[in-house]
């Protein structure tokens, strides 16, 4: 691995949330709130961060309410809803990260990862299941077969009526599975820690414009293959 692209950008969630303050409030924000998903899926991918550094910023002091009863009512901003980071990760590898609520559209994707032998386009792992292309050196770029992963098959439909894969108590209930095995379990308490290090050191970085090393480390879990995933599934 080389280095890495990840890009996660909306307008933020005024335009539909009826009660959108936390997400303007310390705690909220974009790293905190959907970097959980991106830093992860890149901890999962790459193993551990060693160091990061960031900017950021806020192109808007207040925002309009969109839905519900408060429609129109203005909330204060009060973080950084622009970030942009580097991180440094322990087997050498470089990422950007770019995370913002200040943007109406853009052309992004959500993860490309750049090796030494080709490119890998990874789809949004807020989400399960998605396409995955890959390029090797100098080829085109071609879809990577379908493996029939049970937690990539479409189970229901968001809030916009897409029809997608939804899985989210896939970690927990690898949890109970690895407790019932004596194992250690894949989301472990090291690797939670590790990526709050790393988001609060992005954020930390970005306010102070500095480098910040990580103090913590974690070890890289193993892919969950669709014979694992289905056994979870029963």
């Amino acid at each position: 691995m080389c280095s890495s692209d990840l890009h996660v950008m909306s307008h933020g969630m005024e335009s539909w949330h009826p009660n959108p303050d936390f997400f303007f409030q310390p705690g909220g924000g974009p790293i905190l709130d959907l970097g959980p998903y991106y830093i992860s899926n890149l901890v999962q991918l790459i193993g551990p961060v060693k160091a990061v550094t960031a900017m950021a910023s806020a192109s808007f002091a207040e925002r309009e309410i969109g839905n519900g009863p408060r429609l129109g009512e203005m909330v204060p901003v009060e973080i950084p809803t622009n970030v942009h980071a580097l991180l440094e990760f322990e087997n050498g590898a470089l990422i950007t990260f770019g995370a913002s609520w200040d943007v109406w559209a853009h052309r992004h994707e959500n993860m490309e990862l750049y090796g030494t032998s080709g490119s890998l386009f990874i789809p949004d792992p807020n989400f399960f299941g998605g396409e995955v292309l890959m390029s090797k050196a100098q080829c085109e770029i071609t879809q990577v077969p379908d493996n029939n992963h049970p937690l990539s098959v479409a189970n229901g439909s968001d809030g916009s009526g897409v029809h997608r894969a939804n899985y989210r108590c896939a970690g927990l209930a690898e949890m109970a599975q690895a407790i019932q095995e004596n194992r250690p379990h894949r989301c472990s308490l090291e690797m939670a820690t590790h990526v709050v290090e790393v988001m609060t050191s992005i954020l930390a970085s970005a306010q102070d414009r500095g480098w910040a090393s990580m103090t913590t480390t974690c070890d890289q879990p193993s892919w969950l293959g669709p014979e694992q995933a289905v056994q979870l599934m029963r």
